[in-house]
């Protein structure tokens, strides 16, 4: 069974959680395992409280076949080297790492993002956010999340194409699953 360890901040953007974990649990049996900077419970932007299986730090993390970091605003100030070190791990051993809106921080942070495409909220807060940032010829400046090699990022206003680029990596046979998925979504935009 995959397992997906989903790094959680307090203040955790719900409408970024939302379709990821939906699409991996229901759609494609993946095992979500939640883990939040101390291991204690964290509050959404939204209101809802979380449970947390494990704290950041905790090495059965290093087990996770995938991670994924929600998007909140304590990223911008979380500097765990081991956490860090994690993700830089986790890339080096081919595992899928995905992160959106904020959490793009991070992987800034981690170098993950120097050679690679990949997008966030903007190159320029990208820049500000994380002092030492040396990926910008590799950004992309895109409504839809960006997939370099087991690497995704995405925007805060791209879950879904988030979730899907995600899915994809994990369960390329499913492809006409993923589609259908996204194209439920995408009808909302559609002018009749």
């Amino acid at each position: 069974m995959t397992v997906a360890a989903v790094f959680l901040q307090p203040g955790w953007a719900d409408w970024e959680a939302g379709p990821v974990l939906a699409l991996l649990r229901r759609d494609l049996g993946v095992q979500i395992e939640v883990a939040t900077p101390d291991g204690e419970p964290q509050t959404s932007i939204g209101g809802l409280l979380v449970a947390a299986d494990y704290r950041f730090d905790d090495p059965v993390l290093s087990d996770a076949d995938v991670y994924l970091l929600i998007g909140s605003d304590a990223w911008s100030d979380y500097r765990d080297e081991v956490v860090l070190g994690m993700l830089r791990q986790a890339v080096a051993d081919g595992k899928i790492v995905g992160a959106i809106c904020g959490a793009t921080v991070a992987m800034a942070r981690a170098r993950l993002l120097d050679g690679r495409a990949h997008t966030a909220n903007s190159q320029a807060w990208l820049e500000g956010e994380a002092p030492g940032y040396a990926g910008a010829a590799g950004y992309v400046d895109q409504p839809r999340a960006v997939t370099s090699g087991k690497v995704v990022t995405a925007s805060g206003l791209a879950p879904v194409s988030f979730a899907a680029a995600v899915a994809r990596l994990i369960a390329p046979e499913a492809e006409a699953q993923i589609a259908t998925f996204e194209g439920l979504f995408a009808k909302e935009f559609v002018t009749p």
